[in-house]
């Protein structure tokens, strides 16, 4: 058994604290030898049970989570060492049994770099670390890029019944543990293993995430301002507890149209009824006409989107309702959606949501309303946000499996300030461990890091507003040297994270890795459109992803469907 005694201990992060050179090899420290995988499993680190060790050939894998057959549900891997292990085991204030779950990769042909893959919804699954790159379509993975990589399930795993992924939310610590604790003891943890396996210490550390695992990402700078050199956080949950009061108000509002537009069913309106396929497409269309000439080309890109002052009231049925307009209540629902959630003195709770090209897709009208025909809604906002927000978020947890009721029982006034609350159980609000909102990166900007956002404009979860305003706050604190620090990158009609007829297959990793280890500061990403997303219009379409506050416009000449024929420039 190899066991790192406390003399050891201190030896290796030594070896993880020592200086390499940035872009070159590392090289091993004297009398650290490296450990073979095999021996990884009698290794030792205090607080960690090591449960898994494996040398995996290359080749492919299925992934943990995902439908056997389903598109996307293999990795290419290297050749590689599987090591999974649980942290801080012990007993929760349910009598549960938690820890927190890891799963780290590290391939043998290492290139020195240190890769943590960011989770998604409220975590729950132990997923496979084969490092998840930004944006849609990617066949490539950190993994086989060379990264040792690592994830973690945040510290629980979901249980059945449709309130099981949420039953965590009842343990305080559980909650503290997916804010942010999984994450650094994560960290800690496998820059360990990976010091002990390859006998030196990694020369750069990235954490790549969209949804919460940009959340995530953002923690890291925040709490733990010295573990990564670099951050990529797409369409970032960085106020989830707030984006999900925005969720229940969508659901309220929309039921009123749903329920206008269809029979009920147990008493109950359908909430995908509340706008049909014709009326979401009605609406793409209208804020094409009056949005997307505003960059000077027409394109079916709304490219200078902060000038889009669109108005659904141009659609409003003047008679009776036909699929060339909607009705009041849907005119009314959409309106009110896209201002932003407030309460009853009119404070935004939230954040406002920009009109945007890609409303009409599948993958926003999958959260924003579903597909069910039945009183049991399957919208996402319902299954996962509400859910959260139920027993997750507020303060004190409401248990149920019925989130529709709860969903529409909901009162801004006396329910959404539960999101800050404590009490004698629960010492931190979730506002306070979730929420990853303080522009406060003093010490990760001494550290020299650099953080890079993505953020789809038809995103229907979280707002693309609502990072824009987060940034805006890094130039109130950093004036002229946010531009060294952060850099944001909108994608136009690309829904969560990926999806939507959007040019959303890009290569963020690149671009970060560049501007940590070469000082390339990325201003223009070139991005494409996957002719597998549904209702792109010019598949295998370049255009450039422009650095914030910066917009593509057309040179004049040339194909409009190759990026080399736009330029970056101020709008």
């Amino acid at each position: 058994m190899r066991t790192l005694t406390p003399v050891a201990l201190a030896a290796t992060v030594a070896l993880l604290s020592a200086c390499t050179s940035p872009g070159g090899d590392s090289k091993p420290i004297a009398g650290a030898a490296p450990t073979a995988c095999a021996q990884l499993a009698g290794t030792t680190i205090p607080g960690t049970r090591i449960t898994l060790t494996e040398s995996v050939a290359a080749g492919t894998i299925q992934l943990t989570g995902v439908q056997p057959g389903a598109p996307g549900s293999q990795a290419p891997v290297p050749a590689h060492c599987h090591v999974q292990g649980n942290i801080n085991e012990r007993t929760g204030i349910d009598g549960k049994r938690y820890a927190i779950g890891f799963d780290l990769r590290m391939p043998a042909q290492w290139n020195g770099r240190f890769f943590f893959q960011g989770g998604g919804g409220t975590d729950g699954t132990l997923r496979d670390a084969v490092g998840v790159l930004t944006g849609g379509g990617n066949t490539n993975n950190a993994l086989s890029q060379g990264y040792a990589v690592v994830f973690t399930d945040t510290g629980h795993r979901d249980e059945p019944g449709p309130n099981g992924p949420y039953q965590f939310g009842l343990d305080p610590q559980a909650r503290i543990d997916n804010g942010y604790n999984s994450m650094a003891e994560t960290g800690r943890v496998a820059k360990l293993l990976i010091g002990t396996h390859y006998g030196r210490a990694p020369q750069r550390s990235y954490f790549v995430g969209c949804s919460n695992g940009g959340r995530q990402a953002m923690m890291m700078t925040q709490r733990y301002p010295d573990m990564f050199d670099g951050v990529i956080a797409s369409a970032p949950a960085y106020r989830v507890p707030l984006a999900s009061v925005q969720a229940v108000y969508d659901t309220q509002l929309f039921a009123k149209a749903a329920a206008e537009n269809a029979p009920l069913v147990d008493g109950r309106p359908v909430l995908s009824k509340a706008f049909s396929t014709a009326d979401m497409k009605l609406l793409t269309n209208e804020v094409l006409n009056q949005c997307d000439a505003l960059d000077g080309l027409k394109d079916g890109i709304v490219a200078n989107w902060p000038a889009c002052k669109f108005k659904p009231e141009a659609l409003k049925c003047t008679g009776a309702k036909t699929d060339q307009c909607l009705t009041g209540t849907q005119v009314d629902a959409i309106t009110k959606s896209f201002a932003g959630v407030k309460d009853s003195s009119g404070k935004l709770l939230y954040s406002d949501w920009t009109f945007d090209a890609g409303l009409h897709s599948p993958e926003w009208t999958r959260w924003r309303l579903g597909d069910s025909t039945t009183a049991t809604s399957n919208a996402r906002n319902i299954i996962l946000m509400t859910g959260g927000l139920a027993m997750f978020f507020t303060t004190p947890p409401t248990v149920t499996n019925d989130f529709w009721a709860y969903a529409m029982g909901f009162d801004f006034d006396r329910d959404a300030p539960k999101v800050y609350a404590t009490n004698a159980t629960f010492r931190e609000s979730s506002m306070r461990s979730v929420a990853a909102d303080s522009t406060d990166v003093d010490a990760y900007v001494k550290h020299g890091g650099k953080l890079l956002f993505f953020h789809g404009q038809s995103d229907p979860v979280f707002s693309v507003t609502d990072t824009v305003r987060y940034v805006g706050g890094l130039r109130q604190r950093y004036g002229t040297r946010t531009d060294d620090i952060a850099r944001f990158f909108s994608v136009p009609n690309m829904a969560h994270c990926s999806g939507g007829p959007a040019t959303d297959q890009y290569d963020g990793l690149t671009a970060l890795v560049n501007w940590v280890e070469k000082g390339e500061a990325p201003s223009r990403i070139v991005a494409r459109a996957r002719p597998e997303n549904r209702d792109v219009t010019t598949p295998g379409r370049t255009r450039p992803l422009c650095a914030w506050p910066m917009q593509p416009r057309y040179n004049g000449s040339g194909s409009i469907e190759d990026a080399a024929n736009f330029s970056c420039r101020m709008p």
